[in-house]
């Protein structure tokens, strides 16, 4: 059978494509009404939306008008269009108990995927005080310097497909940076470009990890990078971490992947100190296994000297370096990098391409004139200070607290955008942070980072998004939280 296909427009704001039978000689009748009456009860069609005339509708299907006619007529009669004054058909407004229901769902997702799974709902409460971690604050975000970047990376030809590994002038000011900010030497043949981190996470996961391998992953620890490795059938296991950083005698020799967040641990802030930074190495070339080294927030050091990256120190090839432009410009660009060993190189650019070819061209370009151009360097000298103010207020906050014995501290914390401590034995973390919402209050979910059902109680505490004026506003309301006068 073949059908005619017709796009009904420019009075659609959505283009809905009517599919008749061009050798049907009767039925075109009700077939172009239970199409147009679906497109409505389905919400194709929103009320107010204006219908195409019956002149120009007949001519696009090749039917009578007296045809269309008849169709708009019986929906009008059955109250799905109306006219109005100055001519033209429009969607009437539909009740709710006459909207078409979607399609039945009977496909199921293979686990560890699931057809229950909801993201977090927020509270109705209104937010005032914004100390959810991860975030940058926007409002510190260099939008004149970035439009300015984009403006001057639209003069050239756009383009096809481009590499996967990303845009090669990209890559090489990437390996620049990271020479000059981390000491990390590569190549830009190594250099990958990414949509922000966690797409390169999920690279090297399936470059590294097959189902029934086992990948060490700190506890607590980056919850998407533990689901992300139970998603493609690894074992994941739990290391735990202390002020020192990950454990090293904690991890399993079995593991193929070691995944840890050396600079500043996520969530617990701490630095994995230089001995343990040596021996994870030591360990990881000593039984062949892998190190992901997730520098997700490095650039934000506020009051000491970083280490040296653990790809800097490595001598056997076994770390995967990882960063990304999320914390200090913005997630919305969707940018980050992966420094690949050489040996990983064609199975890296392989898997690019199987996996969506190559990230946004148009930021990539963007984000050269803008490294290039001074702007990265300039937007971090100005956020530090700002950052470096808010965390020393958060900082003096937790160590009041730890006086008072409301909170414990769990780490000296020097870098990123948030802070944790835990809570007294026997605290409970969803009563503090429902009652601080309620107080317009909103705070991190530290036992989402746990994989353990029953972590010690604590709090997350971002300062990315808040006004510096307006911290100290929050902390006040937090304190009385903690210790219930709040």
């Amino acid at each position: 059978m073949v059908w005619q296909k017709v796009q009904v427009a420019p009075y659609y704001p959505d283009q809905m494509d009517l599919f008749l039978d061009p050798e049907q000689t009767r039925g075109a009748t009700r077939a172009l009404f239970e199409q147009l009456r679906d497109g409505i009860l389905s919400g194709r069609f929103a009320a107010g939306d204006r219908i195409t005339p019956t002149r120009e509708l007949a001519a696009q299907l090749g039917i009578s008008r007296q045809t269309v006619t008849t169709v708009y007529g019986r929906l009008a009669a059955e109250g799905f269009i109306e006219g109005r004054a100055g001519g033209g058909s429009y969607v009437a407004e539909m009740g709710g108990d006459r909207k078409r229901p979607n399609q039945p769902a009977v496909l199921s997702a293979r686990p560890p995927f699931s057809n229950e799974y909801e993201r977090p709902a927020e509270h109705a409460v209104p937010v005032t005080y914004d100390l959810r971690p991860a975030t940058p604050d926007p409002k510190l975000f260099p939008l004149a310097d970035w439009r300015r970047s984009v403006v001057a990376s639209l003069q050239t030809p756009m383009g096809g497909y481009g590499d996967p590994a990303g845009v090669l002038e990209l890559r090489r000011a990437l390996t620049r940076w990271v020479a000059r900010s981390r000491s990390i030497a590569t190549t830009p043949e190594q250099m990958f470009v990414t949509a922000g981190a966690q797409q390169a996470i999920d690279l090297i996961v399936r470059l590294l990890v097959r189902p029934g391998d086992t990948v060490a992953i700190e506890e607590p620890g980056y919850v998407a990078a533990r689901l992300l490795c139970e998603s493609v059938g690894a074992k994941v296991a739990p290391v735990p971490v202390d002020a020192d950083g990950i454990v090293v005698d904690a991890i399993p020799s079995r593991a193929r992947v070691i995944y840890t967040t050396p600079s500043h641990q996520s969530p617990t802030g701490a630095t994995l100190s230089l001995p343990r930074r040596r021996a994870l190495l030591a360990f990881a070339e000593r039984h062949g296994i892998a190190v992901i080294e997730d520098d997700y927030d490095s650039e934000y050091r506020h009051d000491d000297r970083p280490l040296e990256p653990l790809h800097t120190l490595d001598r056997s090839g076994r770390v995967v370096y990882v960063g990304t432009f999320s914390k200090t410009l913005s997630p919305a660009l969707r940018l980050g990098f992966a420094v690949m060993p050489a040996s990983l190189v064609p199975a890296a650019m392989q898997a690019r391409e199987l996996m969506d070819w190559q990230a946004p061209t148009i930021n990539q370009q963007a984000m050269v004139r803008f490294i290039g151009d001074g702007h990265l360097e300039r937007h971090l000298r100005r956020s530090r200070k700002v950052y470096r103010e808010r965390h020393g207020l958060v900082v003096d906050f937790v160590r009041r607290q730890a006086e008072r014995g409301t909170l414990h501290e769990i780490a000296t914390n020097h870098a990123g955008l948030h802070v944790v401590a835990h809570l007294p034995p026997g605290g409970d973390e969803a009563d503090v942070r429902e009652r601080a919402r309620r107080r317009g209050v909103a705070i991190g979910n530290y036992r989402a980072a746990w994989a353990n059902p029953d972590p010690p109680p604590g709090i997350n505490i971002g300062f990315g998004t808040i006004d510096t004026g307006l911290l100290p506003q929050a902390l006040t309301i937090l304190e009385g939280v903690l210790d219930g006068s709040g």
